[in-house]
């Protein structure tokens, strides 16, 4: 009996359909080779306690895209000297690198690092070593340094830390928390 009408056409293509199977991953998917694509900055923003790198001490300065958190390796990262070693850097301000990837600080050239008290609950205290003379974007790194730092003494995210800043004479300049 022959097979005639519909039934011989699938029947004839069968023996090409099994040759041509295993060409078939040779074709690729439809995605032509383009190379990387630019994607901007790096991803930032706030980190869970428990994924603190121990080993480093945060600052943060400005960018062409906002205030970005800094790690710098320090030997006083997580102990009790945390607080005041962040202030010390932040005051130094970028370094070449930094400065070299766009960063900068609004803080005024200061010949001492504000003085931070950083109580195990409540709020944290900086004292700045003048009165008023700090923008709105000095206070907000003087915030996030020492919310950060003091988040990671207590365990506790940098924007749930309440940081008050206050003048050399005693005046509260702010009371806030790092909103970045």
């Amino acid at each position: 009996m022959t097979v005639t009408g519909r039934a011989a056409l699938p029947a004839r293509l069968a023996p090409l359909l099994l040759l041509a199977l295993p060409l078939a991953p040779l074709t690729g998917c439809g995605i032509d080779d383009s190379g990387p694509a630019p994607a901007g900055s790096p991803a930032s923003g706030l980190t869970r306690p428990d994924s603190r790198d121990v080993a480093a001490i945060h600052v943060y300065f400005y960018s062409a895209t906002g205030l970005e958190r800094v790690s710098r390796s320090d030997a006083r990262a997580g102990d009790a000297q945390q607080a005041r070693a962040a202030m010390e850097l932040l005051t130094e301000g970028p370094t070449g690198a930094e400065r070299a990837r766009g960063l900068v600080s609004f803080l005024p050239h200061r010949t001492r690092a504000p003085h931070v008290t950083s109580p195990a609950h409540g709020p944290v205290e900086v004292t700045v070593p003048s009165d008023g003379d700090l923008g709105r974007a000095a206070l907000r790194q003087l915030v996030c340094t020492a919310a950060d730092a003091a988040g990671a003494m207590r365990s506790v995210r940098t924007g749930d830390v309440t940081v008050r800043v206050r003048g050399e004479a005693g005046g509260v300049l702010a009371t806030e928390r790092c909103r970045r």
